[in-house]
């Protein structure tokens, strides 16, 4: 590892723009118990895109059964502070995730659709667990991989050491950019996160869903992040990782899970979005 590409790694962290300021005060709000739901929908009228994403979504959840939606504070009570904060991450990161990533062999659009992907698995598996706040696994598969968005330059300039080492050595790609870099995308994303002000709980899955054991606040949301990676990953198209599929022990003993239930669970889960119940 060259203490200097790390070094580089931090400063472009550290370079990072800020999240948009009126992305932080409505996840700060949507956070303070004492927010109300005018404060919230207040808060998002003045992001007028946010605002008709809001709305469509509100009047998508009725599905015919109520009355139309037309006001941010019938929007916010409808759809509930969690799932809100869904919306408005998902917003915020659809942008920077559908953007081409040479290093990792993503075209335009193939990380965002991985990262729904493992979103909607997140969730899925959040249910059948009982996890009890499955929008925050959504949130969390959805930006599992943001660490990419940063690293993606350093992986296109030893795209060809790191082809080998994964080959040769059978190694995973991150612990190739462990071993290179001293630090993997999860990493890297853990660093961005803890920048923009995430949740605790939201940083560590980020951080460590490679190494859901090594969690600080919250190994199984770590854990279901690792599991819903594996089974999102027959949907990217990136960087050809040999072992991609792979459910790290740990999380199977934080989850209480043996491989044959993992197995049924990514069997049952493929038949339940494939029918469109994952998200209702």
């Amino acid at each position: 590892m060259a203490p200097q590409k790390l070094e580089q790694i931090i400063n472009s962290i550290d370079r990072l723009r800020p999240m948009p300021s009126s992305v932080e005060r409505i996840i700060r709000a949507l956070d303070n118990p004492m927010s109300t739901a005018s404060l919230i929908s207040e808060y998002i009228g003045l992001d007028q895109a946010l605002a008709a994403t809001i709305l469509q979504m509100a009047n998508t959840a009725a599905l015919g059964y109520g009355p139309s939606c037309t006001s941010l504070d019938d929007a916010v009570m409808r759809l509930g502070f969690k799932r809100i904060k869904t919306i408005v991450f998902g917003a915020a990161a659809s942008g920077p995730l559908n953007h081409r990533l040479p290093g990792y062999r993503y075209g335009a659009g193939d990380l965002w659709n991985h990262s729904v992907a493992c979103a909607a698995s997140a969730q899925w598996i959040s249910r059948a667990l009982r996890y009890p706040n499955p929008e925050e696994a959504y949130v969390a598969g959805l930006l599992h991989d943001i660490g990419k968005l940063i690293l993606d330059q350093f992986v296109l300039a030893d795209y060809y050491q790191i082809i080998q080492l994964m080959h040769r050595r059978r190694l995973r790609l991150w612990q190739v950019e462990e071993e290179l870099f001293g630090v993997n995308h999860a990493g890297v994303g853990g660093m961005a996160s803890q920048k923009w002000h995430f949740p605790e709980n939201l940083v560590d899955a980020i951080q460590y869903h490679h190494a859901p054991s090594l969690a600080v606040y919250n190994q199984k949301l770590a854990s279901i992040i690792n599991v819903a990676n594996a089974f999102a990953t027959r949907d990217a198209i990136g960087l050809a990782d040999p072992e991609g599929k792979f459910v790290h022990p740990e999380a199977l003993r934080v989850l209480q899970l043996d491989e044959k239930a993992v197995e049924r669970m990514r069997s049952e889960q493929e038949m339940s979005l494939q029918t469109g119940s994952a998200r209702t």
